[in-house]
């Protein structure tokens, strides 16, 4: 098996071909092949880490939301306590934050955005 860097891109091929480059394995599908060596971008690598684990955190707390409203609504004991869910709201707000920061650095600055 040979890792190979042809036409531009990355494979893993049982034929070497004129004019292929041999490299070693990519250790990261993120990792980009420059002079010589395997590069990661890691600030992007984190970011979209971070970005991920943010969104995660929300669509697996949405439920907790969902069920202490409905519970607050039907008058019965909610299985959070006001302490809990004051806490898992601020949780949330620090993850939306995260995307926030992560989303607004991709973006051009305010004044050059077409209005």
């Amino acid at each position: 098996m040979f890792c190979v860097i042809r036409n531009g891109q990355y494979l893993e091929t049982e034929i070497k071909l004129f004019g292929d480059l041999e490299v070693p394995k990519k250790p990261h599908d993120k990792a980009f092949f420059s002079n010589g060596e395997w590069i990661i971008d890691a600030d992007q690598l984190f970011k979209e880490l971070d970005s991920k684990e943010a969104q995660d955190f929300l669509n697996n707390t949405d439920w907790k939301i969902i069920r202490h409203k409905e519970q607050l609504d039907l008058g019965i004991e909610t299985t959070l306590s006001p302490e809990e869910y004051t806490s898992l709201l601020k949780e949330r707000q620090q993850k939306r934050s995260i995307l926030n920061d992560i989303t607004n650095e991709n973006l051009p600055p305010l004044d050059s955005r077409k209005q």
